[in-house]
């Protein structure tokens, strides 16, 4: 089987909406305007993304199948659950894991994913042993070559999504295409090039971790830094490195960010006729309105009552 789609979208929320897996949830952290653009492909047991980014962003992710995510041309690293990912790297994540996904500029980069049962059968057949991330994150340096086939073979597949998207591949021609990607993410994954996680970053993600769970029980609630890190157990000092590490700002500022993305999402899905913006901002602890307003703007680009003009009600 082989199917293709082409995303492209200046809307975050948009975007990450239109990709699997569903229910992600978004966070621009950059200034200025989003630009995503995604290939999408399934090869028979294979699904592809190909992306390019245009501004540093958080993406939380259920991630329901295994694979493996690397750059596809040189710019900033990748970093997954405060691990980098450069040019020489890549990441293998397992299923059932939630992975925090962060882009510090435009950036592209690809994935080729499997269903776990799939993948623990064609990694056993090519190693003889079960893979041994599929609880987690793993980033390892492979060959250089193998690297470079994998690159090759996913722009291959790429470039036939873009320049042939109605293709209607025989079944014998999706399943060898399948089978060379499937070697070639092989060839990249021996974990014993693997990077083994410090202690740090064992203890950053325990403490990301208790931070999304103490924000999901207080979605609305404006959260500060000494009340969180009292709340999880720690200092405000360990709570701003592992934030500084996982989400690449500070905690003041992802909390800042994400009730602004609140804000908006609010605004773009009121009733502009029943909704006042001085409610939604009110409702989400900013008390300051014409602080709210300025620095809505800066984020946006637009006013908040700009916004709530153009909602569309859902």
């Amino acid at each position: 089987m082989w199917s293709s789609e082409i995303i492209e979208s200046a809307d975050p929320d948009e975007f990450i909406g239109s990709i699997r897996p569903r229910g992600c949830q978004i966070l621009v952290t950059e200034r200025g305007s989003f630009e995503a653009r995604a290939v999408l492909m399934d090869v028979d047991r294979l699904y592809l993304q190909r992306r390019r980014e245009r501004l540093a962003r958080l993406v939380e992710v259920d991630m329901p199948r295994s694979g493996i995510i690397f750059l596809t041309e040189p710019g900033p690293s990748m970093f997954w659950n405060g691990a980098e990912i450069g040019m020489k790297n890549v990441a293998l994540f397992g299923s059932g894991s939630r992975c925090i996904s962060r882009l510090s500029g435009a950036t592209g980069w690809g994935s080729i994913s499997l269903a776990s049962d799939d993948m623990e059968s064609v990694y056993t057949s090519h190693f003889g042993f079960s893979p041994i991330w599929t609880a987690g994150c793993t980033v390892i340096t492979p060959p250089p070559k193998a690297l470079m086939r994998l690159r090759s073979l996913h722009a291959a597949a790429s470039k036939m999504a873009e320049t042939l998207p109605e293709l209607s591949m025989r079944s014998a021609s999706a399943h060898g295409l399948e089978q060379s990607l499937i070697h070639a993410m092989l060839d990249c994954c021996d974990v014993r090039n693997g990077r083994p996680d410090t202690t740090a970053q064992q203890h950053h993600r325990l403490i990301i971790r208790r931070f999304g769970e103490l924000l999901e029980m207080n979605p609305l609630k404006p959260m500060h830094v000494p009340e969180t890190s009292h709340a999880i157990g720690i200092s405000g000092r360990t709570l701003r490195m592992a934030c500084q590490k996982h989400f690449g700002v500070s905690p003041t500022q992802y909390l800042l960010l994400r009730r602004m993305r609140l804000a908006r999402r609010t605004l773009r899905q009121s009733n502009p006729d029943v909704t006042r913006v001085t409610d939604v901002a009110t409702d989400l602890g900013f008390w300051e309105l014409g602080r709210f307003s300025v620095k809505y703007r800066q984020i946006f680009g637009e006013s908040p009552s700009a916004t709530l003009r153009t909602a569309v009600p859902h």
